[in-house]
């Protein structure tokens, strides 16, 4: 590398033609920003394999594997990768235990989902009211 920055060379006009080319084709704006439109309804639900994405995963003891490709991963870490998810996808929902359950639909039962979620997150508001952030 510092060979090849000690040496020097010298620019052309094809060098130059070239680079005035690459800035007027420069775009401050991206014209993908405009996002599909979507609703909680609308999208399928349920957790997803870590590895292959697919939905064909099954419940263990303390553990979600999938039936595609082998991988396993623990409950715990499944949920919250649902959870960053949900985010994403909805900045402005709030995340409560029933939100997460019907998001990750699979046989993990509230209480459960409900002490993953005060775990991790920020519990704020009481009983069927609180939400976490």
């Amino acid at each position: 590398m510092k060979k090849l920055n000690a040496s020097t060379s010298k620019l052309s006009v094809k060098h130059q033609n070239l680079a005035e080319l690459l800035i007027s084709l420069h775009q401050d704006e991206s014209p993908y920003t405009e996002l599909p439109k979507y609703e909680f309804d609308q999208l399928k639900k349920g957790l997803t394999c870590k590895e292959c994405h697919s939905f064909s995963i099954f419940l263990n003891e303390r553990k979600i594997s999938c039936n595609d490709c082998g991988f396993e991963e623990g409950i715990e870490s499944a949920v919250m990768g649902s959870v960053s998810e949900l985010k994403l996808l909805f900045p402005n929902k709030k995340i409560s235990t029933n939100v997460v359950h019907e998001w990750c639909q699979v046989e993990i039962s509230k209480a459960r989902l409900s002490r993953i979620l005060k775990k991790n997150l920020n519990a704020i508001g009481y009983g069927q009211w609180s939400y976490y952030e």
